[in-house]
C-alpha cells in the first residue's frame, strides 16, 4: 500500500493534486493544520508498503523517518524546508532555496507542466517567482485554508479541498466551484478584521481567535511584501506567543534557534514563552539592521 502524509497548506495540497493527476492518490492519506507537521507518527506502514511525503520537514520528521525507513520501508520525499541530517535510506527531492516550492519540486519530478505549481508558488509567498499572477488569489485561499489551531477553525479539511481540487483538474476550473466560493468569502472577511492590527515595537501581535488564527499566514505574506524584514507576526496565547516569521532569508535557521522551524523567507516558532521575546526580538534586530 501507498501511504502519503502531506502539509495542509497550498504547497501540500498542489503537490498532491499534481500527483494525483499522473498516478493517482489511491491508499491512505495523512494530514492536517499547517503546524501540524508531525504527520509521520500517524503512518504505520506494513513491510512492502511505501510512503511519500509532501512538503513535511525532514528535520521535525527525522527519527519517525529513520525508523520507517529502517523496517524496509520506501520513502520518497519532496520539501524545501531545512532538512536536517542527511537523509540516509530516502529518496530525497529536497531544495531548500529560496525561490521554489514543494510544488514546483513534484512538478520537475513528474515532468509534467502544471499549474497547480504555479498556485503553490503564489501561496508560499513566492509570487515573484510564478509565471501565471492570475493564480495568486487562488494561492493565497488555499494557503489560508491551512492555517489554525486545529481542523474546527478551517473551512474544509485539507484532504477533502485537496479531493476537490484534484476533482477540478486544474486551478481554473476550481475557480467556478462552491468552494472556491466559499474560501473566499470568508477569506475576505478575516482579512478586514486584520485590518486593525499594526506593529508595535516590532512585532504585529493578532488575539487568539478563530479568525486570526486562520488569516495569519497570509497577513504575514503580505506584509513581508511590502519590505526585506524580518516581520514578527504572533498570535497571543496568555503565557506562549505563535510566532510566525517573514523575511528575505535564513528565517527557518532562526525559527530553529527557537525550537521552530520552517525555510529560507518563511518559519515559525509554536511556543515561544513570552520571556524569550526580547530574545527573538534581539535576533531580528540584528537581521534587520545588516
Amino acid at each position: 500500500m501507498r501511504w502519503f502524509a502531506y502539509n495542509g497548506d497550498a504547497d501540500g495540497i498542489c503537490s498532491m493534486v499534481q500527483w494525483g493527476l499522473v498516478h493517482g492518490i489511491e491508499g491512505s492519506r495523512i494530514t492536517g493544520v499547517k503546524r501540524d507537521i508531525l504527520l509521520l507518527d500517524r503512518v504505520y506502514p506494513d513491510e512492502g508498503d511505501e510512503l511519500i511525503v509532501m512538503d513535511i520537514s525532514h528535520a521535525r520528521n527525522q527519527k519517525l523517518a529513520q525508523k520507517i525507513s529502517s523496517a524496509g520501508i520506501e520513502i520518497t520525499w519532496f520539501d524545501h524546508h531545512l532538512a536536517g541530517d542527511e537523509l540516509s535510506g530516502i529518496k530525497s527531492n529536497i531544495d531548500t532555496s529560496s525561490n521554489v516550492c514543494t510544488a514546483k519540486l513534484v512538478e520537475n519530478y513528474l515532468g509534467v507542466k502544471s499549474d497547480w505549481a504555479e498556485v503553490a508558488l503564489h501561496g508560499d509567498g513566492l509570487s515573484g517567482h510564478s509565471s501565471k499572477p492570475e493564480f495568486k488569489e487562488l494561492g493565497e485561499l488555499l494557503n489560508y485554508n491551512g492555517y489554525g489551531a486545529d481542523l474546527s477553525d478551517l473551512h474544509f479539511h485539507p484532504d477533502e479541498l485537496m479531493l476537490l481540487c484534484l476533482e477540478s483538474k486544474s486551478p481554473t476550473e476550481f475557480l467556478n466551484t462552491e468552494a472556491y466560493q466559499i474560501l473566499k468569502s470568508g477569506f475576505e472577511e478575516d482579512l478586514k478584521k486584520s485590518e486593525s492590527i499594526s506593529e508595535v515595537n516590532g512585532i504585529y501581535i493578532l488575539p487568539n481567535e478563530a479568525w486570526a488564527r486562520r488569516v495569519v499566514g497570509v497577513f504575514a505574506h503580505r506584509i513581508n511584501s511590502k519590505s526585506d524584514g524580518p516581520h514578527v507576526i504572533a498570535i497571543d496565547l496568555g503565557e506562549h506567543l505563535k510566532v510566525s516569521l517573514r523575511g528575505k532569508s535564513g528565517i527557518g535557521e532562526l525559527c530553529s534557534k527557537f525550537g521552530g522551524g520552517g525555510r529560507e523567507t518563511a518559519g515559525g516558532i509554536d511556543l515561544l514563552p513570552k520571556e524569550m521575546m526580547l530574545e527573538l526580538m534581539n535576533e531580528v534586530n540584528l537581521r534587520r539592521h545588516n
